[in-house]
């Protein structure tokens, strides 16, 4: 019996995973012959990894920003569109939206990779 290589550096990277992601994406609904686009769950609390690309202290000089870019790595297994909106709670406990994403880059046997940018205001935590 042989083991798959790939499948099995797949399962080791998501042990090593710390954060969790519940993914949301546009999803058309036929109402009275009119198509709305609701918001509908893809995955919830599945393990995965943020690597911070790019974070600068401001964009003009007078104040911080609370914006930066992200990347994201989760198993192949779940399909992430082009604009889905993704929560992700670190390993600490700290949740954050992340909006304008990616689709998930999947040409890794072991992986994919999301990019996505954080889109809030910054804000003080009570």
């Amino acid at each position: 019996m042989t083991v798959d290589p790939f499948k099995a550096a797949s399962s080791t990277l998501s042990r090593l995973y710390r954060d969790r992601v519940t993914i949301y994406g546009a999803k058309p609904i036929i109402r009275n012959g009119a198509t709305e686009i609701k918001d509908a769950l893809i995955v919830s609390n599945l393990a995965c990894k943020l690597s911070l690309n790019n974070q600068q202290s401001s964009d003009d000089g007078q104040f911080g920003t609370d914006a930066y870019d992200v990347k994201l790595f989760l198993e192949n297994g779940v399909s992430v569109p082009a604009g889905a909106i993704l929560d992700v709670t670190d390993v600490n406990g700290n949740t954050t939206r992340y909006k304008r994403s990616s689709a998930g880059y999947t040409a890794y046997a072991s992986h994919q990779e999301v990019t996505m940018i954080r889109d809030e205001k910054a804000t003080v935590k009570l």
